[in-house]
């Protein structure tokens, strides 16, 4: 990050926002000035310069530019990759470390200035120095050169880690914006995935801060129908963004740049995120010496978002990646070989549930993170599932804590979401030297559908899919139940208009925003039923052939009877069918339905034959 003094800010007092000035890659003339103090930097590691002449350079161009701190910035960044070296040679006495041999050189001579009395004249000067120029085998100039090669204005570029102007625009921003937070009071940030806030609260551990967690009020102020419907119709709520608050000194009377620091770390974890944003407060100290606070917001969804991607950056050191000069994101491993094994097995079934790995967090009682290994979603519905493998009993009793604690706390069904539990059951708490299987365990605190057992690294899928399943029906009888008339008008509808003699009933599930299965379990109903209320519609299905997920009009089929019959093969009525509108998918179920048979000859397709049902069948 950058020094404090060269943070250039704009302060809207009406407002009481404050926003570093970024730097803009789209302005032709901020793009050649990078251009140019890169070249230049080149040029000098090049010609291998000293460090006073690299200073000389530098103040050079800053003074043909009127903003000094942005010049004095970037060269503040490009100084960091700069690699530099002691000039001269090595001596006889002082090994091969031309500081420590310049250190040593100064010594000497001074012992000898000391014991002869401080030279008051030039020549005495001289003859001390050519005294020990003989035994360094130097020339008077050389040897006072050597004996201040220690010093920084004597060093000479070795070496320059060129990158490319664009790089380093992004890593002048990171950098401002880390510097920006140096006076931070508070920070709030919010992320997405459980993969990004794993890595972001492992950090804020490791730098000694505290954060809590909370879910975002409001999204939207106002929601569409389709989403009211969804809401009410699956009992589940649009997911809230979670929240993190670190909290900076408890006075600002007495702040230290340390929380400030510690936050500034994190920048780089969080903007490198897919989604993101920053809400923070900042004091500043006026010139009278006044404090006073101000409101920063960035997200990845502003319109005059700076460039901040420096993912070609290669770091030189840790601490270079946490001043913002890159950051990369880690290889999503798994962390053990039962969680990819469920995975991959996983997604392999064929039930209409989508996985995802690690999702946002589930919020605890005291502000922390829980954050399952998946989820499970449909409808709007999460299902959480949580992987207890095998690790020590004291792991053990901590997982078994949170998920106690997630049982018992609102804010976690907020979501709307159940908890399965997959434990090891060749675990165990080991308690007064007794050993305490874990399904005794965990069978006091989870409901028995919920909790599942495994045994070498093969989890069970069997109860998994039947819980999934079970909520699948729940939800389509609900629906069907809830949107009863809403379904019935919507087909009233449809069929009075003439014209539609193949009724897909997807059309009627996407009006409302719900499953098709619910609008087929709604037709189910209506045609087993005997009450009067539904007679109507009831004789309008008459009307209609219910082939899977379609209505086939009886005036169609009537349609079609006719050329059918003078048809033998099957691939010529699945053709003559399907030219006739017919969905392919529900064709070959529709042969049988309506007074034909298929003869197979064999496996054959195009061998099959169709003809008329015998009277007595």
């Amino acid at each position: 990050m950058l020094p404090i003094e060269l943070l250039r800010v704009r302060i809207s007092s009406k407002l009481n926002q404050i926003r570093p000035v970024f730097y803009d890659s789209q302005e032709k003339n901020q793009l050649l000035l990078v251009v140019k103090l890169v070249k230049m930097f080149e040029q000098m590691g090049t010609e291998g310069v000293s460090k006073a002449k690299l200073d000389e350079n530098i103040l050079e161009i800053e003074a043909k530019y009127t903003d000094y701190k942005l010049v004095r910035g970037i060269c503040h960044l490009l100084e960091q990759r700069c690699v530099y070296a002691l000039p001269g040679r090595t001596f006889p006495h002082g090994g091969n470390n031309n500081a420590m041999n310049a250190i040593n050189l100064r010594r000497k001579i001074f012992e000898e200035s000391s014991r002869n009395g401080y030279p008051a004249t030039e020549d005495e000067r001289k003859q001390i120095l050519q005294k020990f120029a003989t035994e360094s085998n130097l020339t008077t100039d050389e040897l006072e050169i050597a004996m201040w090669a220690d010093l920084d204005k004597n060093k000479y570029l070795k070496n320059f880690e060129s990158l490319s102007p664009l790089q380093l625009i992004s890593w002048y921003n990171i950098s401002i914006l880390q510097s920006l937070l140096l006076n931070c009071v508070k920070l709030e940030f919010s992320v997405y995935g459980g993969f990004s806030w794993k890595k972001i609260l492992r950090k804020i551990k490791q730098l000694g801060l505290m954060y809590f967690l909370y879910h975002e009020n409001n999204l939207e102020s106002e929601a569409n129908q389709q989403t009211r419907n969804q809401e009410m119709v699956f009992n589940s709520k649009k997911d809230k963004r979670v929240i993190c608050t670190v909290e900076g000194p408890l006075s600002i009377v007495r702040l230290t740049d340390k929380y400030g620091t510690a936050m500034a770390k994190l920048i780089p974890l969080i903007i490198f995120t897919d989604i993101w944003s920053i809400d923070a407060i900042i004091l500043r100290k006026s010139i009278s010496g006044v404090r006073k606070t101000y409101r920063f917001q960035i997200s990845n969804k502003d319109k005059d978002l700076p460039l901040f991607d420096a993912s070609k950056v290669q770091p030189q050191s840790e601490s270079n990646m946490d001043s913002g000069l890159i950051y990369k994101n880690a290889i999503d491993n798994f962390d053990s070989i039962v969680e990819k094994k469920f995975m991959d097995k996983f997604l392999k079934f064929s039930i209409g549930w989508n996985l995802i790995r690690e999702p946002d967090p589930l919020i605890l009682s005291n502000g922390k993170a829980f954050i399952p290994d998946f989820v499970f979603e449909k409808y709007g519905i999460k299902v959480y599932l949580e992987i207890v493998g095998f690790w020590t009993s004291e792991y053990l009793k901590r997982k078994l804590e949170k998920i106690k604690d997630l049982l018992n706390t609102k804010s976690a069904t907020s979501v709307g979401a159940d908890l399965l539990i997959v434990a090891n059951i060749d675990n165990y708490i080991s308690e007064n030297g007794d050993k305490i299987m874990i399904d005794s365990i965990f069978s006091k605190y989870i409901a028995r559908n919920n909790l599942i057992f495994y045994k070498k690294d093969q989890i069970p899928f069997g109860p998994i899919i039947k819980y999934l399943k079970d909520i699948d029906s729940r939800i389509i009888d609900d629906i069907s139940i809830n949107f009863n008339n809403s379904i019935v008008k919507e087909l009233e509808s449809i069929i009075e208009d003439k014209q539609n003699k193949i009724i897909f009933l997807k059309q009627v599930s996407d009006k409302q925003n719900i499953p098709v299965e619910s609008v087929l379990k709604t037709i189910r109903n209506l045609q087993s039923n005997n009450d009067a209320s539904t007679t109507a519609i009831k004789n309008r299905l008459k009307g209609f052939l219910l082939l899977d997920n379609y209505l086939i009009s009886n005036d169609k089929i009537d349609e079609l009877l006719p050329e059918l019959d003078k048809l033998k093969k099957l691939p010529d009525a699945v053709r003559f069918l399907g030219q006739n509108n017919i969905p392919e998918e529900c064709i070959t179920s529709l042969i049988p339905k309506i007074g034909f048979e298929i003869v197979w000859n064999g496996i054959d397709f195009n061998d099959a034959l169709i003809q008329r049902k015998l009277i007595n069948d």
